[in-house]
C-alpha cells in the first residue's frame, strides 16, 4: 500500500493515501463553467512521481525530466513485504533509487544496502 508522496520542495504539497480505497479527482469550484478544465492540476504528474520513484523512466525535456525541478527528490512510503519503507529518487541522479527501512525480509536482498540501481 502507498502511503504517501513526498519532495524535498516545500512548494510540493505531500499526497497522503489511508487504507481502502483512494481517488485522484481535480477540485473545481462553484465558479467553474462547463468549459474550466481539470487538466494542469497534478494528478497525471502524481502517477508519474510514482512510476519514478519505483525505478521507471522519465522523458527528459518534460515533467520530471525538466530543467525546472533539477535537485528535487520525491520520495513514496508504502508497505512493502509487511513493512514500512521510503523509497527516494533525486532527478539529478536518476540511477538510483535509496531505500529506507528494513529490507531484511526480502526475497531478493540488494546488493549495497538501500540502494538499488536503475
Amino acid at each position: 500500500m502507498i502511503h504517501a508522496v513526498r519532495c524535498n520542495h516545500a512548494s510540493f504539497k505531500t499526497v497522503e493515501f489511508r487504507p481502502g480505497f483512494n481517488v485522484v479527482l481535480a477540485d473545481r469550484t462553484e465558479e467553474s463553467g462547463r468549459r474550466d478544465s481539470r487538466n494542469g492540476l497534478g494528478k497525471s504528474t502524481l502517477i508519474e512521481i510514482i512510476h519514478f520513484c519505483l525505478g521507471g523512466t522519465i522523458p527528459t525535456a518534460k515533467g520530471l525530466g525538466s530543467r525546472n525541478i533539477r535537485g528535487w527528490a520525491f520520495s513514496l512510503e508504502l508497505t512493502l513485504a509487511n513493512q514500512i519503507i521510503t523509497v527516494t529518487r533525486n532527478t539529478d541522479d536518476r540511477s538510483q533509487v535509496v531505500i529506507d527501512g528494513d529490507t531484511a525480509n526480502w526475497p531478493i536482498q540488494l546488493s549495497v544496502p538501500n540502494f538499488w540501481k536503475c
